[in-house]
């Protein structure tokens, strides 16, 4: 995600129409929303006065295939995971296990995550945010990667390696088309 801060000065405007049909005829919005929200965010910047200022805050989408592939090699950790813990209930209640659960902390294992401090005085360790406006297609691959090396050391520990993980994740994506 990038963020700019953009400052109108007191420069004095070329001829709008002109810079507006040359806009709207190159970029334009996806959807009815998308093209009235970019006309109104135009119109904003155009009726700025001198000494206004604006943020603006762009996200280009990540690759959504390798989105997607991500969330199959998570699956494929969270399938062969086991506890080790043999009494699954507390107070009388089962535990099972948690999809979400089981993300945020191979994503923490994996060196993605924040530290904030609980109301106790406790140090936490809170995984990273994956979406689309958090994290860019660079980092995510960072963190793919580090993902494969955590569930290949701690969960898929019968596995040849890499080459047989990305041959399995690969079936599931087949799969789940």
């Amino acid at each position: 995600m990038s963020q700019i801060n953009i400052l109108r000065t007191d420069m004095e405007l070329p001829d709008m129409e002109a810079a507006g049909k040359f806009l709207f005829g190159a970029l334009d919005g996806f959807t009815r929303e998308d093209r009235a929200a970019w006309r109104r965010f135009w119109k904003r910047l155009k009726d700025m006065e001198p000494g206004e200022m604006a943020r603006v805050e762009a996200v280009v989408p990540r690759n959504g295939k390798f989105h997607r592939k991500f969330f199959a090699l998570l699956t494929v950790g969270f399938e062969h995971w086991q506890s080790g813990r043999k009494h699954k209930t507390y107070k009388g209640r089962p535990v099972q296990k948690n999809f979400e659960t089981f993300r945020e902390d191979i994503t923490v294992l994996a060196g993605f995550y924040e530290q904030h401090f609980d109301v106790r005085g406790n140090m936490v360790l809170k995984a990273k945010s994956i979406s689309f406006a958090k994290m860019d297609d660079i980092e995510f691959e960072r963190l793919y990667n580090a993902v494969a090396d955590v569930l290949l050391a701690h969960v898929l520990t019968t596995y040849a390696g890499r080459d047989e993980l990305d041959e399995i994740v690969e079936k599931v994506m087949r799969f789940n088309v």
